[in-house]
């Protein structure tokens, strides 16, 4: 057991643009220190060194894991690399917190969660989103059934992204369903945790715009069926015809709706014969950061206490195989239930 008065001390895999918001979150917090830096690249270690001059930085992960004495590992590399990153860092004996979606392809997602089972470890995906302020207050408001019970939600999310733009990961532009594996994975996880609910059956189309700058499919369109009958209807894209984002994620229930207008707040609620919507007072966040802040405390007082782990790697199974059947769906065109597809793909029923 770490002791509470010592800093946590995280090895920090990935100086990428998201990585160097990760060391800004980590650099925040007193109880949290970096205790090194991991990066492929010579000009991503050096400009971060020369900012931060007594960190240790390394090329290579598995000379940082033994150079280094760290508490945790938070890993912020391209999916594709995860499983053989992650077999190193369980073998090394170390807790693991990794960006989502945990690998693009769903059997080496059971194979690290089944290598963090067998060293019991911790695993933690970076879901950040579940923790801004307004997905908590929309979990609150439908498990409460302020507004009676839901029936029915509709998630929009249209842009035109430029994925060549200074500061994003490129690799999106190349990889095999884009806007499903790093994009949708996350609204679809906001639609299982924030319901409360699982996922019984999806039927879903993804496609690809002529004038896409992404080498595959960049927009995606899906219903999805919860458990307790609740439907929702979900798009979202990379390539529109517009570059402003456009959101929003209707809820209906019995005796009311729930709106959040904007991708990280301004939620508003009604009941049925109110003539206007009614602004939700939510705490201020600066998003990707102060939720991103909360998912390491969690992790982190997971590791040290064993409190409890919203986002562990066999809750993120049950959003990646979601992702997955959808895609399915698409090249198959038909409805994918998904106690069906847990079987046949070796994933564990949600309890």
């Amino acid at each position: 057991m770490i002791s509470a008065l010592e800093p946590f001390r995280i090895l920090l895999v990935g100086l990428g643009n998201r990585g160097k918001m990760w060391a800004s979150v980590i650099n925040q917090r007193p109880d949290i220190a970096l205790s090194g830096v991991v990066d492929i690249e010579k000009l991503a270690l050096s400009t971060f060194v020369s900012g931060n001059p007594d960190m240790p930085a390394f090329r290579d992960l598995s000379e940082a894991l033994r150079a280094v004495t760290s508490d945790a590992v938070l890993l912020v590399t391209p999916p594709a690399g995860h499983l053989q990153q992650a077999t190193l860092i369980y073998d090394a004996g170390l807790p693991l917190l990794a960006e989502k979606p945990l690998t693009l392809d769903l059997d080496e997602a059971i194979k690290i969660v089944t290598l963090a089972e067998k060293a019991q470890l911790p695993l933690a995906v970076g879901l950040n989103f579940r923790y801004l302020p307004v997905s908590r207050k929309i979990r609150e408001l439908v498990t409460e059934e302020v507004f009676g019970a839901p029936g029915f939600g509709q998630f929009t999310y249209q842009r035109n992204r430029d994925g060549l733009r200074p500061g994003l990961n490129k690799y999106p532009l190349t990889m095999k369903h884009p806007m499903m594996l790093e994009q949708s994975i996350h609204h679809l996880d906001l639609i299982r945790y924030c319901y409360g609910r699982e996922v019984e059956q999806v039927i879903c189309r993804t496609w690809n715009p002529g004038w896409s700058m992404y080498a595959h499919d960049s927009n995606v369109s899906c219903l999805v069926t919860l458990s307790g009958g609740l439907e929702v209807n979900y798009l979202g894209t990379w390539t529109g015809g517009w570059d402003e984002l456009q959101f929003l994620w209707r809820t209906d229930c019995s005796e009311g709706v729930i709106i959040q207008r904007q991708l990280f707040d301004d939620l508003a609620t009604a009941t049925i014969a109110d003539p206007a919507l009614t602004a939700v007072e939510l705490p201020t966040c600066r998003a990707f950061y102060d939720d991103s802040d909360a998912l390491l405390g969690d992790f982190v007082a997971h590791v040290r206490q064993g409190s409890p782990l919203t986002c562990n790697g066999v809750d993120h199974l049950y959003t990646l195989a979601l992702c997955f059947a959808a895609i399915e769906s698409d090249e198959r065109g038909r409805v994918v239930n998904m106690d069906e597809f847990y079987l046949r793909n070796g994933v564990p029923e949600p309890l």
